[in-house]
C-alpha cells in the first residue's frame, strides 16, 4: 500500500534510536509531540505495521512525564471504539526505555487536511469528521476518560475516511490521581478550554469546547484563536470575542455558540448531547460548498459595523498591594502600589452624573487606601457607581482594584474572587480602556495566570502608552518574568509620566529593594514621604531598606514613626525585625506580639517570633509553639498558592529548625526549582543546610547568594549563619 508522507517519514529512525526495538524493526519516523516521538515499525512476529511511541529523551527521567506516558496507554487501551486509535500494549527496550505499541494508520492528520488548499474542505465533510470525533469522545467519556488535548494534529483520517482520535497523553481518568501542580496548563493553547487556561478543574466538557474550536477551523480554514504570542492566544481564549462564530449560518452558529460557552455549565453537558446537535446539522450542511474564504452558504452576511466604543483619555487611579516575606533576611516588607492624583477626564465614561461623582469619590479614597477606613469607603463608592450606571466599565475596574488590595491585606480568597468577577465585567463592557486591562492583568497575576496577565497589560499599553499605571503594572510583571532591563525602562517611564504618582515610585522602589539596590530604593521612598508625609507604609518600606543596609538605629526610628502614624501589624512586625537585628530580643518579642495581637494570621510574623525565641535562653517551649503556628498557617497558604517560592522557602526554614529534615528538603527543593535565581532563597538554602549540619552545601548556597547580589554584610548579620560565615572557605577568593 502506498504510504502517505504526511503521516510517515522514511528517512530512517534517527534520534539515536537503534533500528530495532525488541521484535519491532523500525522503518521510519512518523512525528513528535509534547509527550512522545512516534516511529513506524514492523512487528516481525505478526508481520503487521505498527506505530511505536517513545518518551522523548529530555523527559525520560521525569517521573510525571513517565506517569502521563503510562496513563495514555491505560486510558486508550481501556477504550474499544472505531474512532479511537488502538493501543496494543506497553513494552520495554533492553535499556529499559518504554514505548507504547499502537495501530498504524495510513492517511493524514486533520491539521494537514485543513491546510490542503488543493482540496478545500466542504461543510458536509467537516460535520462528518466532527461527528466521528464526537462518537469516539462520547465512548471515552462514558468510561470516565477525558482527552484534554483535542486538536487537529491528534485527529487522524485514514485512507478509508475513518476518523481516529490519538494521543491520550494528557487524558484524565476518573480514578486517577492529579499528576500536575495546581495551575499547570496542559494542552495546546489555541484549543484549550477557558477552565484549562485558568488552571481550574477540567472535566469532559473541556473536550466539548476543544472540539467546537476544531469544527470552527474546519469550516473556515482559520483558527478561532490566533496571535503571535502564547499569552495573547490564552487571553483570547478567556476574554476574546467570538465574532467569527457569530457570522456563521444560524444553524451552525447556534450549535457552536453553545459548545463554546465559557461557563462549562452553559455548554452541552455531555458529548452525546453535542453529537445529537451535530447530526442535526448533517442535512443543513449537505449542499454547502467549501467553507474557507467566507463561503456565503456557511457564513452569514457581515453585520453593519458597530459603533466604536468610547475611549477614556484621562489619567486615572489604580492601586494594588502585595505582601512579600523575605525569609532569608528574617524581615518583612510592606509592598504597596497606590497611584498618583486622579485627574478629571474629558470623557468620564459614564453618562450618569451621580455615578461619575461616586466614581471620583472612590478614586480620591483609593489614592490613600492606607488610611484607616479609606479602602472600605472606596469600595462602597465604586459599588454605588456601578449600581447607578451598570455599564460604567471604569467603576467596575476600580472596584476590582480595591477588592484585590483587600485580598492582599487579608488573604481572604473571596475578595480575589470578587475582584476577578468585576474585572471581567469591566472587560466585557469596554475592553478598549487601558485601566480596565490593567485591573484585569493584575487580578490574573494575583491568581498566578502570568500569561493572561501579560497579555492584558500589553493590551493596556496598546490602548494608552502614556498611562503611568499601565507602565508600572507591566514593569512589575516584567520583573517577575526576569526581564529586568525592560522592567527598569517601564518603571522609569511610569515615574517620568507622573512624578507625583505614589504607586509608581513605591513599586519601583520595591523592585530596586528586591534586587538589593537599596540606595535607589531609599531615594524613591523618601520622595513618597515628601509627597505624603503621613504615609505609614512608605515609612515601613524605608525602614526596611535602611535595615538591609545595616543602618539599624535609623531603621528603628523610622519604624517607630510608622507605628505612630498607623499602629498596624506590619509596622510592629518590621519594628520587631529591627529590634532583633540590634540584639534587643525582649523588645523584638514585644513588637511581634503587638503585631500578632492585631492580626495573628501571618505565618511570617509567627516564624520571625519563633526565631527570636530560639535565640533566647529558656524560651524553647515558646519557640516550639510559635513555629507550630507558623507552619500551620504557611501550609494553609501554600495549598492556595503552591508555586509561591517564598512560602516554600519559609516552610523549609521552619521544618529545619524544628528537626524535620525530610520536609525541610522537600519544601526547599520546590523553592529552588521555582526561583533558582533568587538570592534570598539561596540564603534560605544555606540556612537550612547549616541547621541540618551540611556545611559544604550551606557554603555552596551562601556563595551562590553572593553571586546573585546578596550583600555580604547581611549574611554576616544572619544569626543562623554565624558559624558558617566564620568558616575559612567563606573568605573572599576561596
Amino acid at each position: 500500500m502506498a504510504e502517505d508522507r504526511t503521516i510517515a517519514d522514511t528517512r530512517g529512525a534517527g534520534d539515536g534510536l537503534p533500528a530495532r526495538a525488541g521484535k519491532y524493526r523500525i522503518t521510519g519516523r512518523v512525528g513528535e509531540g509534547g509527550m512522545g516521538v512516534v516511529y513506524r515499525a514492523v512487528d516481525e512476529d505478526l508481520g503487521r505495521t505498527v506505530a511505536l511511541k517513545f518518551i522523548p529523551e529530555h523527559l525520560a527521567g521525569d517521573t510525571a512525564a513517565g506517569q502521563r506516558f503510562l496513563r495514555e496507554a491505560r486510558a486508550a487501551s481501556a477504550l474499544d471504539h472505531v474512532n479511537i486509535g488502538t493501543i496494543f500494549g506497553v513494552e520495554e527496550m533492553d535499556d529499559r526505555r518504554r514505548f507504547i505499541v499502537m495501530a498504524y494508520y495510513e492517511g493524514q492528520n486533520l491539521s494537514a487536511r485543513i491546510r490542503d488548499e488543493s482540496r478545500p474542505m466542504a461543510a458536509a465533510e467537516a460535520i462528518e469528521i466532527a461527528i466521528q470525533v464526537a462518537q469516539g469522545l462520547s465512548e471515552a467519556h462514558a468510561r470516565a476518560v477525558t482527552h484534554r488535548d483535542i486538536k487537529p494534529s491528534n485527529i487522524l483520517i485514514t485512507t478509508q475516511g475513518v476518523v481516529k482520535i490519538v494521543d491520550f497523553g494528557l487524558a484524565s481518568m476518573g480514578d486517577a490521581g492529579q499528576l500536575t501542580r495546581t495551575g499547570d496548563q496542559l494542552g495546546t493553547p489555541a484549543y484549550m478550554s477557558p477552565e484549562q487556561v485558568l488552571g481550574a478543574a477540567a472535566d469532559h466538557r473541556s473536550d466539548i469546547w476543544s472540539l467546537g474550536v476544531v469544527i470552527y477551523e474546519m469550516l473556515t480554514g482559520r483558527r478561532l484563536f490566533a496571535s503571535d504570542s502564547v499569552p495573547a492566544v490564552l487571553y483570547q481564549v478567556v476574554h476574546g470575542e467570538l465574532e467569527g462564530v457569530r457570522r456563521m449560518a444560524p444553524a451552525v452558529r447556534a450549535v457552536l455558540e453553545r459548545a463554546l460557552e465559557r461557563d462549562p455549565d452553559r455548554r452541552y453537558q455531555s458529548m452525546a448531547e453535542f453529537l445529537r446537535a451535530l447530526r442535526g446539522l448533517e442535512e443543513q450542511t449537505a449542499g454547502m460548498g467549501p467553507a474557507p474564504g467566507g463561503d456565503e452558504t456557511l457564513v452569514a452576511p457581515q453585520p453593519a459595523a458597530r459603533a466604536r466604543k468610547r475611549r477614556f483619555s484621562g489619567k486615572t487611579l489604580a492601586a494594588g498591594l502585595a505582601l512579600i516575606g523575605l525569609a532569608a533576611a528574617g524581615g518583612t516588607l510592606w509592598v504597596q502600589r497606590p497611584a498618583g492624583p486622579a485627574r478629571p477626564a474629558a470623557n468620564p465614561g459614564s453618562q450618569t452624573p451621580s455615578a461619575y461623582e461616586k466614581y471620583m469619590e472612590g478614586l480620591a479614597l483609593l489614592k490613600r487606601w492606607d488610611k484607616q477606613g479609606h479602602l472600605d469607603k472606596a469600595m462602597k463608592a465604586f459599588t454605588d457607581a456601578t449600581a447607578l450606571d451598570p455599564r460604567f466599565a471604569l467603576a467596575f475596574a476600580r472596584l476590582a482594584d480595591a477588592q484585590r488590595i483587600r485580598y492582599a491585606l487579608t488573604r481572604d480568597r473571596s475578595w480575589l474572587d470578587a475582584a476577578v468577577k468585576n474585572a471581567e465585567e469591566a472587560n466585557r463592557l469596554n475592553p478598549e480602556l487601558s485601566p480596565v486591562q490593567v485591573a484585569l492583568g493584575r487580578v490574573h497575576a494575583a491568581r498566578g495566570n502570568d500569561d493572561l496577565a501579560l497579555a492584558a497589560l500589553e493590551k493596556a499599553l496598546q490602548a494608552d502608552a502614556n498611562d503611568a499605571d499601565a507602565n508600572q503594572a507591566i514593569a512589575r510583571h516584567y520583573e517577575k518574568l526576569g526581564r529586568l532591563k525592560e522592567a527598569d525602562e517601564r518603571y522609569e517611564r511610569a515615574v517620568a509620566l507622573d512624578p507625583d504618582n505614589l504607586g509608581a515610585r513605591d513599586s519601583f522602589a520595591n523592585s530596586l529593594f528586591r534586587r538589593n539596590r537599596y540606595d535607589e530604593a531609599i531615594t524613591h521612598w523618601q520622595a513618597v514621604i515628601r509627597i505624603a508625609p503621613d504615609h505609614a507604609p512608605a515609612h515601613v518600606n524605608l525602614g526596611s531598606a535602611l535595615s538591609q543596609q545595616g543602618r539599624i538605629a535609623e531603621s528603628i526610628t523610622i519604624f517607630e514613626k510608622a507605628a505612630e502614624l498607623n499602629p498596624a501589624y506590619m509596622a510592629y512586625s518590621n519594628l520587631g525585625t529591627a529590634y532583633s537585628r540590634a540584639a534587643r530580643h525582649e523588645d523584638a518579642v514585644k513588637a511581634f506580639r503587638k503585631a500578632l495581637d492585631i492580626d495573628e494570621s501571618d505565618s511570617m510574623v509567627w516564624g520571625n517570633l519563633a526565631s527570636v525565641y530560639s535565640w533566647m535562653k529558656g524560651k524553647d517551649a515558646e519557640a516550639k509553639d510559635a513555629f507550630a503556628r507558623a507552619i500551620g498557617l504557611a501550609e494553609a497558604a501554600r495549598r492556595d498558592d503552591p508555586r509561591n517560592a517564598y512560602l516554600n522557602a519559609d516552610l523549609a526554614g521552619y521544618y529545619a529548625k524544628t528537626g524535620r529534615p525530610a520536609l525541610a528538603d522537600e519544601r526547599l527543593n520546590t523553592a529552588l526549582t521555582l526561583a533558582p535565581q533568587s538570592a534570598e532563597i539561596q540564603v534560605v538554602a544555606a540556612e537550612v543546610n547549616e541547621i541540618l549540619q551540611r556545611r559544604e552545601a550551606g557554603i555552596r548556597h551562601a556563595k551562590r547568594a553572593l553571586e546573585l547580589g546578596f550583600a555580604a554584610a547581611r549574611l554576616q548579620r544572619n544569626q543562623d549563619l554565624a558559624g558558617l560565615m566564620k568558616d575559612p572557605r567563606m573568605r573572599p577568593g576561596q
